[in-house]
């Protein structure tokens, strides 16, 4: 009989253990409306046109080809050699989870900073960046949940470095100086990053 009911428990705990966290897996648009990025001594960067294309596996793994995050350029003023285009390039697939029953969702993806004008070399940028998104508290800053009501959810990051540029040339130090950079975990952050799922993932 002993024997008989820790088979039973065993049994019992294996499908606990592979029970699925999302009922109904799938891909997904998540586009963003609202956030703050933050970089240095940079002023505060509104993110509002930001979408990314993924999946979630059954039992909550998000997957995100880079092919699928499209951040748009912004401009940086005020240089010593004027305009300079900063373009957001991912590095790699990124990778999070969701579980919609407890709301936590998190998102990780590496990028490259390409930083753009006449008078840099073609390989001027700042690598990498490795941002680890979450709807926890990270740092001074707390998300909020995932929502199975609406697919609405808010990211924070205040814990990623920011290293030196690189194949900037004669301009480094300069760029380096303007934006403050290395700039260590805890003086950068993703604030408040506002987005809606296309798709509503429930689980039971």
């Amino acid at each position: 009989m002993k024997k008989l009911w820790a088979v039973v428990v065993s049994l019992a705990a294996s499908t606990v253990a592979v029970a699925d966290v999302v009922d109904n897996p799938g891909s997904f648009n998540l586009t963003f409306d609202s956030g703050i990025l933050k970089i240095g001594n940079l002023n505060p960067v509104a993110i509002d046109q930001l979408t990314i294309a993924g999946s979630v596996d059954g039992g909550g793994n998000v997957t995100i080809p880079a092919a699928g995050v499209a951040l748009p350029d912004f401009v940086l003023t005020g240089t010593p050699i004027g305009a300079v285009t900063v373009r957001f390039v991912p590095l790699s697939d990124g990778a999070g989870s969701l579980n919609p029953l407890t709301g936590d969702a998190t998102a990780a993806i590496s990028f490259r900073v390409r930083l753009i004008n006449s008078l840099l070399p073609a390989g001027c940028a700042i690598d990498p960046i490795n941002v680890a998104l979450t709807t926890g508290t990270d740092g001074s800053l707390t998300g909020v949940a995932y929502s199975a009501t609406d697919g609405t959810v808010t990211y924070v990051e205040n814990s990623f470095a920011v290293p030196r540029t690189s194949n900037c040339g004669l301009f480094s130090s300069a760029i380096d100086s303007q934006i403050g950079l290395p700039s260590g975990s805890g003086n950068n952050y993703v604030d408040q990053l506002h987005g809606t799922f296309d798709a509503i993932f429930v689980g039971s």
